[in-house]
């Protein structure tokens, strides 16, 4: 990887995560139990792809609720269009003052004329900064989809007993799962998980509730003990088919022949024809497709908002344009860096605002023109 910051990023991204918080937390609570309701919708119709079949329609859920308010904004977009002479008008009433009290009263005056129009000026920004939650709480329910999709728990629980099963198992899995666990996670949980699995081969013993409990008092805070199912699945969910690889090459097949067959069901949900959805989208194929659709979307979607909201000067124009080709890169390097199933959900929002803007202009009156077009070629 030429660039080592970009590097740092994959493997942060591939980390286990800590709890979302108490602003993404329930939200992703609240959107992790309709994608599961979807997903078994999906799930009882046929297996074979069913997550990305379960995010797209969450896709569709989410958009149909933030619905009324990109309507609304739109609406106020095309007023703040026709207000546009009235706040010239006000602007050249008081020239380029540098003054800072008549700048407040032409200010005033702007403001003024939005409110008894009934315009918000920050209007715009609302979508975006109500799904910038849902995208982060989307994120954290593809980076530990077994806490939210019922199915994929029972997958998990069971690979991590699997993995359990085989007495050996710490030598090969601790390595790999090194990978994922932030450093001071690894410092306190991967040790404290040596001592319980030494204490338990050398005195051929189960691990009991009172041990298990007496190790999270002692340790405290965030930590992976590999000994235990919740952690080890946690951990198990983060996995690349590589490592997969090297635990059902590693294991004897009599351990490794159950989580195979488990690896199989696995695998037949969370691909999406060809494409691993809980893994990052990185910049190799098929997870490339991600990226590259989010970047073409996102122009789509930003080019036609331009319709509506045309600048009206050479400095406006220069910053809109400079935004339609800045953000969908940034988007494009965000998706590169997170689970191919957030960038799927993002792609699939961008189509739905996509329509929903061919709707509205339509409805305005604004003809629907590629960009190489003539007007005369788009109003035919």
């Amino acid at each position: 990887m030429p660039f080592p910051f970009f590097q740092d990023m994959l493997v942060l991204a591939r980390q286990v995560q800590a709890d979302p918080g108490f602003i993404v937390g329930p939200i992703a609570a609240f959107f992790g139990f309709i994608l599961n309701f979807l997903f078994n919708l999906v799930y009882a119709l046929n297996p074979n792809n069913s997550l990305g079949f379960a995010i797209i329609l969450l896709t569709i859920v989410a958009m149909a609720l933030m619905l009324p308010l990109g309507i609304k904004t739109q609406k106020s977009m095309t007023k703040m269009q026709q207000l546009a002479p009235e706040t010239d008008k006000i602007k050249a009433k008081y020239g380029d003052t540098k003054d800072p009290e008549l700048r407040k009263k032409m200010n005033a005056e702007i403001q003024g004329l939005y409110s008894k129009n009934k315009v918000n000026p920050l209007g715009g920004c609302l979508p975006m900064l109500i799904q910038m939650p849902l995208f982060f709480a989307l994120l954290y329910i593809m980076q530990q989809s077994f806490l939210y999709v019922g199915t994929l728990s029972d997958i998990y629980y069971g690979l991590a007993e699997a993995v359990h099963a085989y007495p050996g198992y710490m030598a090969v899995v601790e390595p790999l799962a090194e990978a994922y666990i932030p450093d001071a996670w690894i410092r306190n949980g991967l040790e404290i998980g040596r001592h319980i699995q030494g204490f338990v081969d050398a005195n051929n013993v189960q691990i009991g509730p009172m041990s298990y409990s007496a190790a999270v008092e002692i340790v405290g805070g965030n930590y992976i003990n590999l000994t235990n199912s919740s952690h080890l699945a946690r951990v198990l969910n983060r996995f690349y088919a590589e490592d997969w690889n090297v635990i059902v090459t590693q294991f004897p097949n009599a351990y490794a022949d159950p989580i195979r067959t488990l690896l199989v069901r696995k695998d037949s949900i969370e691909v999406f024809f060809g494409l691993p959805l809980l893994e990052n989208s990185g910049m190799r194929w098929p997870g490339v497709i991600i990226p590259f659709f989010t970047v073409l979307t996102t122009v789509g979607q930003s080019w036609l908002s331009q319709l509506v909201n045309k600048p009206k000067d050479d400095r406006a124009k220069t910053q809109q344009t400079i935004m339609m080709v800045v953000m969908p890169l940034f988007m494009g390097f965000i998706t590169i860096t997170m689970p191919a199933g957030v960038g799927l959900y993002w792609i699939f929002s961008n189509l739905f605002r996509l329509i929903q803007q061919i709707f509205m202009n339509a409805k305005q009156g604004i003809k629907f023109r590629l960009p190489f077009m003539k007007s005369s070629e788009a109003d035919a």
